[in-house]
């Protein structure tokens, strides 16, 4: 089977018409992004379920854990915050190679009027750091062709969740469909970015893999302190009654006050 599938990828034949529609709107049977949100009454053993669901391949809800880790982890989200911007303040240029000719000179400066013109620059840098807390990014390219030239007409992120990987001689980054192997990336039709944050596997690599646990244990300590300072909160109940009152009625105000 695996023998099949590298075969059938390495004969693939690349169309520029292809280009013309992005990958996710044609191919059928992709899953879309659905977050089942599976921090909420998270518990070790799910916790366990999850990171092992996702060495084996399949990383949505890995991968929707995450998102959900940077949303209510404000301290997590303050650094990751910090980690992805400082790159959007770094100046950039696109240089000829080593003794460049006259004609690559002067296609590095079309290349880099092109870069200049396409819009929300800023958005797709932010979007490819991404994988520096999960590991990897996807975004999927949409081409166009003013006056022939092939340009992008947007670069739109999809979501980790919609990945697996394709064990090989290497690990090959894939669509998720009804196929176990999933279906491969368009040629041209994607930026990907890899960020590991230690080497090994890329379902094991991501930075923020490192932090489940201590977000778990986390969530729980913040659960009990929230209901230690409910009861904290509660005013002092104190309940008075006259020098002649039953033993019957002491005990009923005993029990309102408890």
């Amino acid at each position: 089977m695996v023998k099949e599938k590298l075969a059938a990828l390495a004969n693939r034949v690349f169309k520029p018409k292809d280009l013309l529609t992005p990958q996710t709107s044609k191919a059928g049977g992709i899953s879309k992004t659905f977050n089942d949100h599976p921090s909420k009454g998270l518990t070790p053993t799910r916790l366990a379920s999850i990171l092992e669901q996702a060495e084996s391949g399949d990383m949505a809800s890995q991968y929707q854990l995450f998102e959900d880790m940077e949303e209510k982890d404000t301290h997590i989200m303050s650094e990751m915050g910090k980690r992805r911007r400082a790159l959007l303040s770094l100046d950039w240029r696109i240089d000829p190679p080593p003794n460049a000719s006259a004609q690559e000179k002067k296609l590095a400066e079309e290349v880099a009027e092109w870069f200049q013109e396409l819009d929300a620059w800023d958005e797709l840098l932010f979007d490819t750091t991404d994988a520096i807390g999960k590991g990897f990014s996807c975004q999927e390219i949409e081409w166009h062709r003013p006056d022939g030239i092939w340009l992008p007409k947007n670069v739109e992120f999809r979501h980790q969740a919609l990945f697996q990987t394709f064990q090989g001689f290497g690990q090959e980054i894939r669509l998720r469909n009804n196929d176990p192997a999933g279906e491969p990336l368009q040629m041209f039709g994607w930026i990907t970015h890899i960020h590991k944050a230690k080497s090994g596997s890329l379902e094991r690599s991501a930075l923020l893999r490192a932090l489940v646990w201590p977000y778990l244990f986390k969530n729980y300590s913040v659960g009990d302190l929230a209901e230690f300072l409910e009861a904290y909160g509660i005013p002092v109940r104190l309940g008075k009654y006259n020098a002649g009152a039953t033993e019957k009625e002491k005990l009923t105000l005993l029990r309102a006050l408890m």
